[in-house]
């Protein structure tokens, strides 16, 4: 019998996915790949340098790093929250090792968001890096590590 604890989990599932999956994600994800792709090795670091910059030099590449910080936070709040969700018992950690957070979907989290995190404060909070990176067993490759 399905109970109204497993159907509300089935809706916060439903949800999450549709956002993993929404063009919004998309957009983002290839921002940030974009971005990358772009910068050369200093690339997490220049995106912050220009953030700085902002209130005493406007460049012609501000709009991109607008466009790339946000989609940074966008896809950082997805996983903190499939995380915060997980953590406070409304999600189990196979919902996310088995369907939101598999380990494709991590690399974006570890290849790009960490990096930015790393770049943006050395002394970054890795509370959400090390559950994802414990929900598959270390298993994962961490470039910020």
């Amino acid at each position: 019998m399905i109970t109204s604890k497993d159907f509300d989990r089935s809706i916060l599932i439903s949800h999450l996915h549709d956002q993993f999956w929404s063009q919004e994600y998309y957009l983002a994800a290839n921002r940030v790949r974009q971005w990358k792709a772009t910068k050369g090795s200093g690339w997490a670091r220049d995106l912050f340098r220009q953030m700085d910059e902002i209130g005493s030099v406007l460049t012609e590449e501000m709009p991109a790093a607008f466009e790339t910080n946000a989609a940074r936070r966008l896809i950082k709040s997805y996983f903190r929250k499939t995380q915060q969700f997980c953590s406070r018992g409304f999600l189990e950690r196979g919902d996310l090792s088995e369907h939101l957070a598999m380990p494709q979907r991590l690399s974006m989290l570890f290849e790009m968001i960490e990096p930015f995190e790393y770049a943006r404060k050395p002394d970054y909070n890795r509370e959400m890096f090390e559950f994802y990176d414990d929900l598959h067993q270390c298993q994962l490759i961490r470039p910020a590590r």
